[in-house]
């Protein structure tokens, strides 16, 4: 056979010889290779009894130190320093308007952020912490010369309407990296 006609016959057979070589061995082991194999996985589902249920929730309270029935709550002041970011973002939605960032000056104890409404105006929200029950202060400026005034009024009656909106939702305190 001619040195021209075994590179064709080789490559025709090669991909069919890996394809073959390659799909017959054993499944992987789903929990290490990461595959679902759908909701009927017998490696993946696995339906508890009461008693085996009981014996889970028994192993995982013993794991952890200290009470485990802390449950969530709302802020108690009604609204929390930690939803600033999130009341901004729902706030700005309603008036068409995108963060472009969010700054922390003082140490933390003031956020300024940096928006823009759909028009271009850039619009600037400016929040300072403040000791409770206050919690903090909003104030915003609108337009390229701040002459937007009823656009950053709108904007700081929407923000201090979804802190105390996420205020009241429960919420467990922030993790602390020990």
């Amino acid at each position: 056979m001619p040195s021209s006609a075994r590179i064709k016959l080789l490559l025709l057979v090669a991909p069919w010889v890996s394809l073959v070589v390659g799909c017959s061995g054993p499944s992987p082991n789903p929990v290490s290779s990461n595959v679902s194999n759908g909701p009927h996985d017998q490696f993946a589902t696995r339906i508890f009894s009461a008693a085996d249920s009981k014996k889970v929730l028994e192993i995982m309270r013993a794991s952890v130190d200290g009470p485990t029935d802390d449950p969530a709550h709302a802020a108690v002041y009604g609204v929390r320093w930690e939803d600033v970011r999130l009341a901004a973002s729902r706030a700005g939605r309603g008036l068409e308007l995108a963060i472009l960032s969010v700054t922390e000056l003082d140490d933390g104890a003031t956020k300024q952020i940096k928006m823009v409404s759909i028009g271009d105006t850039p619009v600037e929200l400016v929040v300072r912490r403040l000791p409770p029950p206050q919690i903090y202060e909003a104030s915003a400026t609108a337009g390229l010369f701040q002459d937007k005034k009823k656009l950053a009024s709108d904007l700081v009656a929407r923000f201090n309407e979804s802190m105390r909106l996420y205020g009241a939702k429960p919420s467990w305190p922030p993790l602390a990296n020990d």
